[in-house]
């Protein structure tokens, strides 16, 4: 088949759309592709496709939309006054996300087209972070005009919202540029300084005074590029603390007022250059520490960016633009394709399709009914929807969401806080060797501030400060891209250590979504009558089993009443005749002991005045990921559950494992315990809300997420996709995060005790020192960040 020549995909066999190229008519899959490759090749891009890497987007057909007019509402000040600014020449500037961009020349293509537009005055693309920033005079140019036109050649544009947490890593960011600047340009000239000095080929009254000079080029570093070191020193001093910032302090500051008596006095020797080249090393090594660590702290942070500045709302009147923090609490909102829902809401339209990758990791597309809960930060796919919203703002799960993960992000396990005490106490010991040091040089008639220095550094315990923390960020922004947000950390460092897993059956391991199997009617009984009576009951009653029945039309028959009958069934009048539908307790009530061997696995029950009628044999569907889960995790197996028919024993049976069942919350949880008797560490996986007595008794919690606030979960671990494939991704990632941690944890422990005697008998150098423990910290945060590789 023919590829389209703008996206690549198939043509379908009856799309007979093209555009020219060159002369030669190319065939395209759609009208969306026919209209962005036109504004392409018309406007004289066509290098464009040359260069290209790969392939582009199909676009949405802007036939769907109705109108050209989405944009709109961004030209508004109270939403501009978020994302634009204006500079003194009232030129406006903002900072665009542009969705689409895959190579090079998606760059190009967008910064030719958008300069070519009257008003644009400049526009630069940034590939790696998918962005754009455009400045325009908006006199002659809106900004809506300016999103048309990059929607126009086949991308989405939308407003970029810096996070408060990007803002904060951004200062930090400018400051650290700005003093590795001054300590390089500066390091650098006493670096030339000390060489000379190096060699007695210089006359006394230059040595002096290149002296001087290196002290005055060497003060802005120590001082000003060194400043964050001291401040963060001082700091836990004051609070009668050591941290690992204060014998890298020491050792800067003794090296440079030594140095400095040194000068004064003219006697001795110098080592400005020591001194500043410990700063310089030590502020490259934290600010590459910093770009590493703002990596994983912005992903949970730019979750909210997914919800849009703006929404549709429907009135009377038609279709209001607002500020997407405006709308209430039982407002009708309208989404197109493409947009992003902006808060959590039930679906009014007949059916949709919703892409949720980044809220619950579900990759392919998801399919929603009328009823459905669509949530904020959705992509709507294929057409224009209705919502009524139930969840606004910085209430609705994506909110939730990124304010679990931040919490996780800033938690400290029982593990961190032994890594935090072992890096103090080593830190203290640090101190004391290096002073032991000093003094046993100095009886040996030698200089011993310099190895006493060296010490200080070579021996400084950052990696191990760093070895936990920045591997649990990495695993648990990882899981979370995946669909499982971890709540307390210790569940990540204690998942690979369980030994039995406890499932609740509904909801948990199964859809709760019945459907029948098997229908037994008595001879002189009409099935199709019997099961519209029973259909209509089940529906008239809400009972979950009307799932099971929900393809029986029953707007033909009319019930003259439906009763209910507690822990038994229903009470059914139809045409005056009187029906019983139950459970296995009814059964046993109304009916022969030798009648109750007849169906082993049916769970409802039809009676009238003549006896049983009829029996409906129902099955629980198992989640896609059930079997899978089973057969992949080592762990012993077990089903919890509150249910007391053969559903579960049937789900048992397909799942192979083991089963309790009738149990109530207590007895759960007393069975739990007898699983931790004999296996060790257990985890529960269940309903967060109702089996939260349960759920505290064991290991590690982990909970579905059935749509309730996640705040009211009493659980370690939510599975965003309620799919319990997530207990098995969890296990896996707390496997790959304890052999980082071993990793980390045995280069920082045997990094410092190679270092320390090298240090102590003068072979390690304070330079070469600086470096070694820089190199340190990098190696330790860099292994870390490979658990955000899948």
């Amino acid at each position: 088949m023919t590829s389209c020549y703008h996206c690549q995909e198939q043509v379908p066999e009856q799309c007979t759309l093209t555009v020219t190229v060159n002369g030669h008519e190319k065939a395209v899959c759609c009208a969306g592709c026919q209209a962005v490759a036109n504004v392409i090749l018309q406007g004289g891009f066509d290098n464009y496709y040359k260069f290209r890497q790969n392939a582009a987007e199909k676009p949405i057909d802007q036939s769907t939309l109705g109108d050209d007019n989405r944009y709109l509402a961004f030209d508004s000040a109270s939403v501009q006054q978020e994302f634009v600014s204006i500079n003194q020449n009232q030129q406006y500037s903002a900072d665009i996300s542009i969705q689409g961009m895959h190579c090079a020349a998606c760059a190009w293509l967008i910064e030719k087209y958008l300069s070519k537009q009257a008003g644009v005055s400049s526009i630069r693309v940034n590939l790696t972070n998918a962005r754009a920033e455009v400045v325009w005079d908006n006199t002659s140019i809106q900004l809506s005009e300016i999103f048309n036109a990059i929607h126009a050649i086949g991308y989405t544009p939308s407003p970029f919202k810096i996070s408060q947490i990007e803002t904060e890593y951004q200062q930090i960011n400018k400051s650290y540029q700005k003093q590795l600047a001054v300590a390089g340009l500066f390091t650098m000239q006493v670096m030339m300084l000390a060489f000379a000095l190096y060699f007695d080929v210089i006359e006394a009254s230059f040595e002096y005074f290149f002296r001087w000079i290196s002290l005055l080029l060497s003060a802005p570093v120590v001082f000003y590029s060194g400043l964050p070191l001291l401040t963060s020193a001082y700091r836990a001093i004051s609070k009668k603390s050591i941290n690992m910032d204060v014998p890298v302090v020491f050792a800067i500051y003794s090296t440079f007022i030594a140095s400095a008596y040194a000068t004064f006095t003219n006697s001795g020797e110098v080592y400005f250059e020591s001194a500043t080249m410990f700063v310089f090393l030590l502020l490259t090594s934290r600010y590459l520490e910093h770009l590493v660590k703002t990596k994983a702290a912005i992903t949970s942070a730019n979750l909210l960016k997914l919800l849009p500045l703006v929404a549709f709302k429907k009135t009377s009147a038609g279709i209001e633009t607002v500020h997407a923090n405006e709308l209430a609490v039982g407002d009708t909102i309208q989404v197109k394709p493409g947009e992003q829902v902006p808060a959590d809401g039930r679906l009014l339209s007949n059916t949709c399709t919703v892409e949720e990758a980044q809220l619950t990791g579900e990759s392919l597309p998801i399919s929603k009914q009328q009823g459905d809960l669509i949530l904020a930060g959705s992509l709507v796919h294929n057409q224009i929807i209705v919502i009524e919203v139930e969840t606004v703002y910085l209430n609705t799960r994506l909110a939730q969401i990124a304010k679990h993960q931040e919490r996780v992000n800033q938690s400290k396990s029982p593990l961190a806080n032994l890594a935090d005490r072992m890096a103090k106490q080593a830190t203290v010991s640090v101190l004391f060797l290096s002073i032991a040091t000093f003094v046993g040089w100095q009886l040996l008639g030698e200089n011993g501030l310099w190895y006493a220095v060296a010490v200080l550094v070579a021996t400084c315990p950052c990696a191990l400060s760093l070895a936990l923390p920045t591997a649990i960020s990495a695993a648990s922004n990882a899981l979370k891209i995946q669909g499982v947000l971890v709540r307390e950390s210790h569940a990540l460092e204690q998942a690979d250590k369980l030994s039995a897993i406890a499932f609740d059956k509904t909801g948990t391991l199964t859809t709760g979504c019945f459907s029948r199997c098997k229908v037994y009617v008595r001879p002189d009984i009409k099935q199709n009558l019997l099961l519209k009576i029973v259909a209509a009951a089940e529906k008239a009653s809400n009972h979950p089993l009307a799932t099971g029945f929900s393809d029986i039309n029953t707007n033909d028959i009319q019930l003259d009443s439906v009763t209910t009958l507690a822990h038994q069934g229903l009470q059914v009048k139809f045409q005056g005749e009187e029906y019983l539908i139950g459970s296995k307790s009814l059964f046993n009530r109304y009916s022969q002991q030798a009648e109750q061997t007849k169906w082993p696995n049916v769970q409802i029950y039809i009676f009238n005045q003549t006896g049983c009628i009829g029996a409906i044999e129902v099955e629980d569907q198992l989640k896609p990921t059930s079997i899978e889960c089973m057969k992949t995790l080592d762990t012993k197996n077990v089903i919890l559950s509150g249910d007391h028919s053969s559903l579960v024993d049937k789900a048992a049976k397909k799942l192979n494992i083991d089963f309790y069942k009738g149990l109530s919350p207590e007895e759960k949880q007393c069975k739990l315990q007898q699983l931790q008797d004999l296996y060790g560490s257990v985890a529960m996986v269940g309903d967060g809300v109702n089996d939260s007595i349960v759920l505290a008794t064991a290991d590690i919690s982990i909970a579905m997420d059935d749509g309730a606030e996640l705040s009211k979960y009493k659980a370690d671990v939510i599975l965003l996709n309620s799919q319990p494939i997530g207990v098995v991704k969890l296990i896996h990632m707390s496997q790959r995060l304890n052999r980082i941690l071993k990793q980390n944890f045995i280069w920082a422990i045997g990094y410092n005790a190679l270092a320390l005697p090298l240090a102590v008998f003068g072979i390690l150098t304070p330079w070469m020192a600086v470096i070694g423990m820089s190199a340190s910290s990098l190696i330790v945060v860099s292994n870390s960040m490979r658990l955000l590789k899948k």
